[in-house]
C-alpha cells in the first residue's frame, strides 16, 4: 500500500469511496456533483492536504484536511465561487433546505468557549467498507500529521459524533486526541471537537 496525494484523475474514485464511507450522512445527499466540486476545490487549495491509500491503482481510503481551520469553509467556496454557485442552484432547487443547513455548519463550535480556529482540521476521512479493520484509517491520519507538520502546524482538530459513536471516539483517543469541547450542529445533532498536538 502506498500513502500519495490524491490527482485529479483519482477524484471519482474518492467519491465513489465517501459514498461508501457515509452512506445516508448529510454531504452524501447533496450528491455525486457537490462531492466532485468539493474533493477537487482540495485538491488545488494550497491551504488543504488530500492524501489517498492505494494498493496499486485501487483506492482504499482517504483523509482531505485543511491547514488552519478559522473560516475555512467561507474561503473555500469564494476562491471556487462560480464552480460552488452552479452545484448550490442545483440543490437549491431540489433540496432547498439543504443549502441552509450546509450554510450555518460552517462554523463548528461552541459560544461558550474560547476557540480561535487556529489549528489544523481533519475535514473528512475515508475508507471503503471491505477493508475497514486493516489500519487503513490511522495510516492515514499518521502520515497526515507528517504532511501538516511540514506546513508548520502545531495542532490538528476534528470533529465527531457524540452519541452512538463509541469505538470512534476510542479510535481517537488511542491516538492521542483529546476532548476539546462539544457543540451543537445545525440543526440539533451533537458533536466533539477533539484536538491533538503534532509538532
Amino acid at each position: 500500500m502506498e500513502i500519495k496525494n490524491i490527482e485529479k484523475c483519482n477524484i471519482s474514485n474518492l467519491v465513489e469511496v465517501h459514498k461508501d464511507s457515509f452512506s445516508g450522512f448529510f454531504l452524501t445527499e447533496l450528491g455525486d456533483d457537490f462531492l466532485m466540486t468539493y474533493y477537487n476545490s482540495l485538491r488545488t487549495d494550497s491551504k488543504a492536504v488530500l492524501l489517498g491509500i492505494f494498493d496499486c491503482d485501487n483506492l482504499l481510503g482517504f483523509c482531505a484536511a485543511t491547514s488552519l481551520s478559522k473560516g475555512y469553509n467561507s474561503y473555500l467556496v469564494k476562491s471556487n465561487f462560480l464552480t460552488y454557485l452552479i452545484v448550490g442552484t442545483r440543490i437549491l432547487f431540489s433540496k432547498p433546505a439543504a443549502i441552509l443547513r450546509l450554510v450555518r455548519n460552517f462554523s463548528k463550535s461552541n459560544s461558550t468557549i474560547e476557540d480561535n480556529g487556529k489549528y489544523a482540521e481533519l475535514l473528512s476521512i475515508g475508507v471503503s467498507s471491505n477493508m475497514q479493520g486493516f489500519g487503513i484509517g490511522k495510516k492515514l491520519l499518521l502520515e497526515l500529521e507528517v504532511e501538516l507538520s511540514k506546513k508548520g502546524c502545531v495542532d490538528l482538530s476534528l470533529t465527531t459524533d457524540f452519541y452512538n459513536n463509541e469505538k470512534t471516539i476510542k479510535f481517537y483517543e488511542g491516538l492521542g486526541y483529546e476532548i476539546y469541547y462539544e457543540f451543537i450542529a445545525y440543526p440539533n445533532r451533537r458533536m466533539y471537537r477533539m484536538i491533538k498536538k503534532i509538532n
